[in-house]
């Protein structure tokens, strides 16, 4: 993958690849194809956290064939005029995270040192600040050491947010003292159940939290950079792409994770105009969704006032509005709400707070009027109608569970997955 002309599961295939600003730095060929009007219809699919092209390309590989496997299964005559394309972005997998790498919960936990290096590439131009993160976390020190720890993990945020105020509770870690940030953290238990350390010793208890800081800090920058190559790179590029007699092919957004914000934020990157029947965006699929379930909410249940970063967009689709949840997800269904709680503000009890910072992965929209449906069996007949929100339960689908920390989320390349993006582009029986 990634030459012009290449194929995977009988399609074509191509790759974008985008600086964390959003810049464009890469077509392998996508957009000469459209202009010469070789495609109807186009599968965009953008990866979330990972730890490189290597793992993006694997993970495109499989969905790209499931996705050639369910067309040539149910809309043969498709697969000539379909091209797959699949993201490139600068994100991250926190090093004790990958479900891939097999590690046992039991294992011991990388150093300072270790989490620095790994976290390197996806911050260049703070090697120097993060080898000292990386020694502070192994000398363990007191207050003082806490508190330049806490101003240098500050440092990796840099992308703004992009949202409504709906979305951004790990902002909190970057706001408040640092007493009171390391003190919150500290108190999570490890991600296999384990209580805290600082039950046993209060020094290794806030460095533990510290850890969680900068875990926390790092995907908060991952997550607003996901937002900003969407809004700011694909939404334009998107709407730009067309044969010079003006056809454009019908686009079908997939992304995973962080990548779903990505693809979400896109919609707010079209250019004016491109709304209902112009739209070139025909379906938008999140699948488990790192970002928050009110996103595109008019109103936001706790600000009524206030409406989610991406109100108003869905009229950027011209089909239907599709996203996977699962209670499997520890990434989305644990962490990334615990991670936002520090902000506590609109809402009081702990249940209030779990839906607050409630994430698409978790239970799916939020909006009004939304289907609630089952990820159904290859060629289940959906239904799909344009216009609509559909949370797709994916209970017994999406169930592996992979690591301690995320759970399934990463276990999603399923060929009920593939037909549900085959279904909501209407390529075969069922939509």
């Amino acid at each position: 993958m990634g030459n012009d002309g290449q194929r995977i599961g009988g399609l074509s295939s191509y790759e974008l690849e985008f600086t964390e600003g959003g810049s464009l730095v890469r077509d392998t060929g996508l957009r000469g194809a459209v202009t010469t009007g070789e495609f109807d219809d186009v599968f965009v699919f953008s990866h979330g956290w990972n730890n490189g092209t290597d793992s993006a390309r694997r993970l495109y590989g499989t969905m790209f064939d499931l996705l050639g496997a369910g067309l040539a299964r149910h809309a043969p005559d498709k697969t000539a005029r379909t091209a797959v394309v699949g993201i490139f972005w600068p994100s991250l997998l926190f090093p004790e995270d990958d479900p891939t790498t097999g590690r046992p919960a039991s294992a011991p936990r990388s150093s300072g040192a270790e989490l620095a290096t790994a976290l390197k590439p996806a911050f260049p131009g703070n090697e120097d600040n993060l080898a000292r993160i990386g020694e502070l976390l192994d000398g363990k020190g007191g207050s003082d050491q806490l508190v330049e720890f806490h101003e240098r993990a500050k440092r990796l945020v840099t992308t703004p947010n992009l949202d409504a105020g709906e979305d951004s509770g790990e902002r909190a870690a970057v706001e408040l003292p640092t007493g009171a940030v390391i003190t919150y953290y500290s108190g999570w238990p490890h991600a296999d159940g384990r209580a805290a350390e600082g039950l046993l010793d209060p020094v290794e208890g806030l460095w533990d939290g510290a850890r969680e800081v900068l875990r926390t800090l790092s995907y908060y920058e991952m997550k607003n950079r996901a937002g900003q190559v969407g809004r700011v790179g694909l939404g334009p590029f998107l709407s730009t792409v067309a044969a010079p007699d003006g056809h454009r092919p019908r686009v079908h957004l997939l992304g995973h994770s962080f990548g779903a914000r990505l693809v979400a934020y896109a919609l707010s990157g079209l250019a004016d105009g491109l709304v209902g029947a112009a739209s070139p965006i025909k379906s938008l699929l999140l699948i488990q969704g790192a970002f928050s379930h009110f996103s595109f909410n008019d109103r936001l249940s706790f600000d009524p006032d206030r409406g989610g970063a991406l109100a108003g967009y869905s009229n950027r689709v011209d089909g239907p509005l599709l996203s996977t949840f699962t209670r499997h997800d520890r990434a989305v269904g644990w962490w990334y709400p615990l991670a936002s709680m520090l902000k506590r503000q609109d809402a009081s009890s702990q249940a209030d707070l779990l839906y607050r910072w409630g994430a698409m992965g978790a239970d799916g929209y939020q909006v009004d009027g939304t289907s609630r449906v089952p990820l159904g069996d290859d060629g289940f007949p959906y239904g799909f109608a344009s216009g609509r929100f559909y949370r797709l339960d994916a209970n017994s689908v999406i169930d592996a569970v992979q690591s301690p920390f995320t759970g399934a989320h990463s276990d999603i390349c399923h060929p009920e997955v593939a037909w549900a993006a085959i279904a909501a582009a209407g390529l075969a029986n069922g939509r």
